[in-house]
């Protein structure tokens, strides 16, 4: 909690969030899907977690996603 996810990240965990790959996140945000690879990273780390679904789940107890 110490270091907030960026508005970039917080938008690629959104996109993971509704079930979306990183090539779909990526085209709906104009970006590389290695730049939402490196969110997802970053987001992994900030979160302290090992994958999308548990970042999604601790994303949402922290209250940087609704349900």
């Amino acid at each position: 909690a110490d270091d907030p996810l960026s508005d970039r990240e917080l938008d690629a965990l959104r996109g993971a969030a509704r079930g979306l790959s990183n090539k779909e996140i990526a085209r709906e945000l104009g970006v590389t899907e290695d730049t939402i690879k490196a969110h997802m990273k970053s987001i992994f780390t900030k979160l302290d977690v090992a994958d999308r679904t548990l970042a999604v789940t601790v994303a949402m107890r922290r209250g940087y996603l609704e349900a």
